[in-house]
């Protein structure tokens, strides 16, 4: 506690001292669904292949999708090992986008995880979060993917903290769970509980709740990190492509455009930040993954 106190009155510090600097510094953000970005049983060309890594085609078209956007920092979901992540860190650099760092969190999820990259121009400090546990028809289970906490401080005195998700899909083989709403919900709660433990005043806290949640935005995982009870937590950033459009997620077997990728910012972080956000739409998005890219970028007030 005495650490997240002494991190805390650092980010105010320097925030206050960047108020003084004539041109506010500004950050740009970036979640994205790899879809897949692993080896494991898939169709190739017409052929079945086993324990085959994600085809160069679509790796390409991911990379684009990265480098359109430019992030300083990118959140990313389905990287499957840490060696896969850092082969992604050394392609995006001979794309011409250097990230310095990288982080992969290891939790219940041995095949589809979350992880991030960062360029230099940031300091991040990981906190992985892998003990989040609930109980769901009697039994003990966890956040599958855990929550990745990334705390950001930027040279010119930003600061926030980042908290990285991806929840159940909507899959299921369980029937008293149609849609794996009840356990996505859970994890929502799950991980909204320790983001409180460690942001209990969130109208002057600074943060981010960003990935894939699996879900539309009037759903009840959703709502978790938006409100609970009178205490309003964060809000969603409006991310929209160059069309208007908010989806970030096409399911082709049904034919649905969804809303499943989400930026959601802290009410202590609206008030320091000004923010705007987007949505890569390139045409051949889905080559690369069936989500799209959402970015935000904040500006200090």
């Amino acid at each position: 506690m005495f650490k997240r106190l002494c991190f805390s009155l650092c980010l105010l510090l320097s925030a206050v001292a960047a108020q003084g600097q004539t041109e506010a510094e500004s950050i740009r953000l970036g979640t994205y669904n790899l879809r897949n970005y692993l080896a494991m049983d898939r169709l190739v060309e017409g052929q079945f292949r086993l324990d085959y890594p994600k085809p160069e085609t679509e790796k390409t078209v991911v990379r684009q999708a990265i480098v359109a956007a430019a992030p300083d920092v990118l959140a990313v979901q389905e990287i499957g090992t840490e060696a896969e992540l850092l082969e992604l860190l050394d392609d995006l650099r001979q794309d011409g986008l250097s990230y310095s760092s990288h982080y992969i969190l290891e939790a219940d999820d041995d095949t589809r995880r979350v992880g991030a990259l960062w360029n230099e121009e940031v300091q991040v400090r990981p906190v992985p979060h892998i003990d989040l546990g609930f109980n769901l028809f009697d039994e003990p289970m966890k956040v599958k993917r855990g929550m990745l906490e990334l705390e950001v401080q930027t040279g010119g005195g930003l600061g926030f903290s980042i908290f990285i998700l991806h929840l159940k899909s909507k899959y299921t083989s369980d029937k008293r769970d149609p849609q794996s709403t009840r356990r996505r919900t859970k994890e929502a709660h799950s991980a909204r509980e320790r983001i409180l433990e460690i942001f209990p005043d969130p109208l002057n806290s600074s943060f981010l709740v960003v990935g894939d949640l699996n879900d539309h935005r009037n759903s009840s995982p959703v709502r978790r990190f938006l409100n609970r009870g009178e205490l309003e937590i964060s809000q969603i950033l409006e991310a929209k492509d160059s069309s208007g459009l908010i989806w970030t997620h096409y399911y082709k077997k049904g034919g649905e455009y969804s809303l499943l990728d989400y930026m959601l910012a802290s009410s202590g972080l609206v008030k320091t930040f000004d923010t705007s956000s987007g949505i890569v739409d390139r045409r051949d998005y889905y080559e690369g993954s069936d989500h799209r890219l959402v970015w935000t970028d904040l500006q200090l007030k």
